[in-house]
Parts: structure tokens; C-alpha cells; sequence
């Protein structure tokens, strides 16, 4: 579920999120449309069984707890599950979030926080354009934790310029002992629709050297595998199995509903994306039953609608199956999507990155050793 407002729009994100003041969010005009929705799309989903639902944004702390419990038990009510049967996560900013804030998600059902930390130094987090200082970063983490919500993740961003490895390794162990149960440290990507996207066209934007980048990433990565993490995805650690459910279907190929402004959604083979305008969305709660859910296009709930070939979709299992440690059987995924797993390029790119070392064979399951993620994108590239 894709909640579209935020405080302030941060210069790397090029997820939809609209700046809006706190008290200008319509929670609940916003959880009628959801439910809505949902009421509409229920009857093409057959016996679809969910066992993860994710509240991304933007920044879902913002919706008022109660309007997003509505949602919760409306959705879990009709499919005729509860909340602890599910890996519930709410995305949530420091600034919005506090001991009480984190009881009262409890309250309604969420068993995970998501933390958007990204940073413990003053000058970076300026930098990233964040609206929380360090101090109130760590003061979020310790209250969720303490909170009655069982598993909280933090977010990290790494590879700033003038960020030193050590500094960010240091930075990793000061958020791991808190007691997240999982840590997602990601190097800063720049991407072309954002501010930072524009500075870098433009020349004006500093950045860290990739070999540089490289050691922050090792530092980082050894930092939390002393403390107990498990290394199971490129840039994401995990206690105790934590892994988050949600992102593991993302990554193995799980179908998923997507509800909410601008969320996205993959179902029988088929992606679409509905509208990207909040106001569209907000006041759609009565337009959702007499929608053709087959039509799109501008002025619609729906903005997209996406046929996906099987070897598309075999191509997306290769880029995301890839980012975990454990890869993936190519074979059995082709079979089951329909096409072919070796056609003869491929076959000859992955001798060659075997050769080198880049990629692993074990029968039909091939992986990317852990040595070499800080190449997966060009590994992956040259599979699909």
C-alpha cells in the first residue's frame, strides 16, 4: 500500500511523495479510497492468499494509526486472516515517529517498523535533505525497539562524499546495537528524475570514488556480520532469520497487490500502476466500483497496464533473484513461467562470468558469490 505524502521531498528519492503539511493529510478520506479500491480488485484476485503486507511511501508514520487499522482490518476481515498471521511493516521517518506513535501502530496490528535512520552525522543528513537530526534518528530506533512491535528494521544510506568507511561502519554498529532486528545499508544511487539527478547533470553534485564506495560497503558488511547479521541480500542484514518477507516476494518473483496513489502491482502476468495524481486518488472512493480495471491511461485511477512476456519475467527473476545470496534455480523458474532458461547468449555470458569468478553454477541454481556483489549490476546485466 503506497502512501504518497511526505513532510519534505528528499533530493535522492525517486519514489512518488508529495511535501504536504502534517495536518493537511486526508487519513481518512485516504483509507476509504484504499478500502475501496481493494473492494474492486477483490473479486479478479481468486484464492489469493497474502502473507506479507507492506505500507511504503512517502511516508506511512504520517497516516493517522487508526485510519490505517481500518484499512488493515478491512483487508485481513475479507480475505479471512488476521494481522499475526502476516508480516505487517509500516515505512515510518524519525520525525514522525515515537514511543507512543509505535504503540499505537502495535495497537492496530503492525508487527514491523521500517526506519528511514539514514544517517547518525548532522551534515550528511543536511545533505540528504532530512528533516531529523542525529540525536532524534537514534531516539526513533530505541523507541520502536522498546516498543510493543515485535521486529524493527533500520535504513542506512552509505557512500557520501567525504564520508570515510570507518565513520560508516561505525555508524552501522552504533544502529545494531539498538537491537533492529534487520539493517538495510544502501549506497547512494543517483537517479535522473530527482534533484540530486539534476546536480549531477549539471556537475554540481559531489561524489564518492567507487573505489571508495567499495570499502565503505566491506566495512559496513563486516561491521554487522560481527554483530550477529546475516549478510542474505546485497544490501540488507537480517538477526535471527528477520529477513523482510515482503521484499523476499519481491525478489523471488512473488505476485503482489498493489493499492494506494501511484502504487504498483504485478498480478496473472500483468502490471499496472495506478493513478500518480493524490487528489485522483483521494476522491475516487466512489469511482472505484464502476471501474474497468482493464482500462488506463491519463485522467483514470489507472495510469498503466503492462502484459509481461515470459521471458520478460524471467528476466526480472534473474535481476532480482540475483541480489540474494541464495540466487536462484533458473531452470524451475523457466519452467514455470514458460520459456526458455538457456538461450545460447546466455549460456555463453554465464560461462564467461563463471570463468572469472563473478557468478556460481550448483546444478540449476546459479548465484553471485558474495566477493563479488560489488559487481552485480554489471553480472546481472550481462544474464539478461
Amino acid at each position: 500500500m503506497h502512501f504518497p505524502w511526505c513532510l519534505k521531498k528528499c533530493p535522492y528519492c525517486d519514489f512518488l511523495s508529495v511535501a504536504r503539511p502534517r495536518d493537511e493529510i486526508p487519513s481518512e478520506a485516504y483509507a476509504d479510497a484504499v478500502i475501496a479500491e481493494f473492494d474492486r480488485r477483490r473479486p479478479s484476485l481468486g484464492d489469493y492468499s497474502p502473507n506479507s503486507i507492506f505500507f511504503g511511501g512517502g511516508t506511512p508514520s504520517l497516516w493517522a494509526p487508526t485510519a490505517l487499522g481500518r484499512v488493515l482490518r478491512h483487508i485481513t476481515d475479507t480475505l479471512g486472516t488476521t494481522p499475526n498471521e502476516l508480516e505487517i511493516t509500516v515505512e515510518c521517518n524519525p520525525n514522525s515517529l515515537n514511543g507512543e506513535h509505535a504503540s499505537a501502530l502495535a495497537d492496530q496490528g503492525v508487527g514491523r517498523l521500517s526506519i528511514g535512520l539514514q544517517n547518525l552525522d548532522a551534515k550528511q543528513l543536511k545533505f540528504l535533505g532530512r528533516l531529523h537530526s542525529p540525536n532524534e534518528g537514534l531516539q526513533a530506533l530505541e523507541a520502536a525497539v522498546a516498543s510493543p512491535v515485535p521486529r524493527v528494521s533500520a535504513d542506512l544510506i552509505f557512500g557520501i562524499s567525504g564520508q570515510e568507511a570507518s565513520t560508516a561502519a561505525d555508524m552501522a554498529g552504533v544502529v545494531a546495537d539498538l537491537g533492529p532486528t534487520h539493517v538495510s545499508a544502501y549506497a547512494l544511487t543517483i537517479e535522473p528524475g530527482t534533484e540530486f539527478g539534476a546536480r549531477e547533470r549539471k556537475g554540481t553534485l559531489p561524489i564518492l570514488p567507487d573505489e571508495a564506495i567499495a570499502d565503505t560497503y566491506s566495512a559496513v558488511e563486516e561491521c554487522l556480520e560481527a554483530r550477529g547479521f546475516e549478510h542474505y541480500e546485497i544490501s540488507n542484514y537480517a538477526t535471527d532469520g528477520h529477513h523482510s518477507e515482503h521484499n523476499v516476494g519481491y525478489w523471488t518473483g512473488r505476485e503482489y497487490l498493489g493499492l494506494g496513489c501511484g502504487a504498483w502491482g504485478t498480478l496473472a502476468g500483468t502490471r499496472y500502476r495506478n493513478t500518480t495524481v493524490p487528489t485522483r486518488y483521494t476522491e475516487s472512493s466512489t469511482r472505484w466500483a464502476s471501474t474497468n480495471l482493464d482500462e488506463h491511461g491519463p485522467g483514470r485511477l489507472i495510469n498503466e497496464i503492462e502484459p509481461l512476456s515470459p521471458k520478460t519475467r524471467l528476466s526480472e527473476r534473474i535481476l532480482l533473484n540475483l541480489r540474494l545470496a541464495s540466487g536462484f534455480d533458473i531452470e524451475e523458474a523457466a519452467r514455470q513461467l514458460g520459456t526458455e532458461a538457456w538461450p545460447d547468449d546466455r549460456q555463453r555470458a554465464a560461462a564467461r562470468l563463471v570463468a572469472r569468478g563473478r557468478l556460481a553454477r550448483d546444478g540449476s541454481r546459479i548465484y553471485i558469490p558474495k566477493a563479488q556483489w560489488l559487481f552485480a549490476d554489471d553480472t546481472i546485466a550481462r544474464l539478461m
